[in-house]
C-alpha cells in the first residue's frame, strides 16, 4: 500500500467504480459524492479478513449496506450476496 494514500490502490484498482454494482464514480463529482465510497473487506475482520489490498474492495454506500459484514470468500461472492439482497429489498 501507498504510505501516503494508503487506499490509492484499491481506487485503482476498481477504477473508482463500486466493485458489487459497477457504479462508476468517476463520471462526475455528483456521482462519487452520491455513492459515498468506501473501503470494504470482501472478508470483514470479524470473520479472519484481512486488511490487505487483495481483501479490499471499493463499495458504494448501498451496497457496503446490503453485504454488511457477511462472511465472504471472494468478490464474486460477495458480489452475488448483494445482487441477491438487493432483489429481495426491490419486491
Amino acid at each position: 500500500m501507498h504510505e501516503e494514500y494508503p487506499y490509492q490502490e484499491v481506487y485503482e484498482r476498481f477504477r473508482f467504480k463500486c466493485a458489487y454494482c459497477d457504479l462508476d464514480c468517476s463520471l462526475d463529482f455528483e456521482t462519487w459524492f452520491r455513492a459515498n465510497l468506501a473501503i470494504d473487506h470482501i472478508k470483514p475482520r470479524k470473520h479472519g479478513g484481512e486488511n490487505t489490498t487483495e481483501n479490499l474492495a471499493l463499495a458504494c454506500h448501498s451496497c457496503n449496506l446490503y453485504k454488511g459484514s457477511i462472511d465472504c470468500n471472494s468478490i464474486e461472492e460477495a458480489r452475488e450476496i448483494v445482487r441477491r439482497k438487493k432483489a429481495e429489498w426491490a419486491h
